[in-house]
C-alpha cells in the first residue's frame, strides 16, 4: 500500500454536508504506518446552507485546499461518505470524489455513513455490539439499518437497509438499544421515552446524529491502511430510496 501525505474527505449524504482536507506526518521507517495514520492534521468546513451542494461543493473544496497551502492536484487519497442518503446530495458528492480520484490517479475509499454514525454513537454512549441507525426517508417512512460490532474500533459491518413505518420499527427495539442517526430528529416519541424512562433506550447527543468529516477521515484512513479501496468506476452510493423521477418512470 503506497504511503500518502495529503487527503480529502467529502460528506454529502446529509444536508448541508461538509468537507475536510488532511495532512499526515512524514513517513518514519522506524514506526508502523498505523501510528502515522492515527496522527493527522485536519481542516474542515460545512457547506453553505443555501444554494445546494452541487453549487457549493467544488468551490468550497478548492478554497479549503488553498487555505491549507497546497493545490488540489497534490491530493493522494479521497474519502467519500457513500450513504445512505438522499439521491441528489449523494450523487453530487460521489461523482465529485470519483472525478478527483480519477484525475489525481489516487486511491478512493467509500465509507458508509452508518459506520460514521455508529462510531460517534459508541464514542458518546460507550461500547455496544449493535447500533440501530435511522434516516428520514420521506413519505412518513424511516430508512433503518444496523451496524454490528467491528473487528476493530472503526470498521463496522452494516446490514441491509429497509424502509419502515416509525411506529412499526419502534415496537421492534429491544430494551437498552443504542439508536442514532438524523432520523431521530423527527422521532419525538423516542426522545420522550428516554426522558421518561431512563435506561430503556440509549441515544447520543444531537451533534452525533450527523456524520462528522473527522470521523469519516478516521474510518477512511483505517480502511486505506487495510487496502479497502474501490476503483472509481465501481464505487456505488446507497440511496435512501429511488429518486422520484425513477419512481414515476416505473408507473
Amino acid at each position: 500500500m503506497p504511503s500518502i501525505h495529503k487527503f480529502l474527505a467529502i460528506e454529502t449524504s446529509t444536508s448541508p454536508g461538509s468537507v475536510a482536507v488532511g495532512t499526515l506526518p512524514s513517513h518514519d521507517a522506524g514506526k508502523p504506518e498505523s501510528d502515522r495514520i492515527g496522527n493527522f492534521l485536519l481542516q474542515e468546513t460545512q457547506l453553505p446552507e443555501e444554494g445546494g451542494q452541487g453549487r457549493h461543493l467544488m468551490p468550497t473544496l478548492v478554497a479549503l485546499v488553498e487555505s491549507a497551502g497546497w493545490p488540489l492536484n497534490e491530493v493522494a487519497l479521497v474519502v467519500i461518505a457513500t450513504g445512505p442518503g438522499p439521491f441528489t446530495g449523494l450523487r453530487v458528492g460521489v461523482t465529485t470524489a470519483k472525478a478527483l480520484a480519477w484525475t489525481n490517479d489516487c486511491p478512493l475509499v467509500g465509507v458508509s455513513t452508518a459506520s460514521c454514525l455508529a462510531t460517534q454513537a459508541v464514542a458518546e454512549c460507550g461500547s455496544c455490539d449493535r447500533v440501530e441507525v435511522i434516516f428520514d426517508a420521506g413519505r412518513g417512512e424511516l430508512y433503518v439499518t444496523t451496524a454490528s460490532r467491528p473487528a476493530d474500533s472503526l470498521i463496522w459491518t452494516i446490514g441491509e437497509g429497509t424502509l419502515r413505518k416509525p411506529d412499526e420499527w419502534h415496537k421492534t427495539l429491544a430494551p437498552g438499544s443504542l439508536v442514532t442517526g438524523p432520523g431521530l430528529a423527527m422521532q419525538h416519541d423516542i426522545i420522550h421515552e428516554i426522558h421518561d424512562n431512563s435506561g430503556t433506550l440509549k441515544v447520543p447527543p444531537v451533534a452525533a446524529w450527523y456524520p462528522h468529516t473527522r470521523t469519516l477521515s478516521c474510518i477512511g484512513l483505517a480502511m486505506f491502511e487495510k487496502g479497502m479501496t474501490t476503483p472509481p468506476a465501481e464505487l456505488m452510493p446507497a440511496y435512501l430510496r429511488a429518486s422520484y423521477a425513477e419512481d414515476h418512470s416505473r408507473t
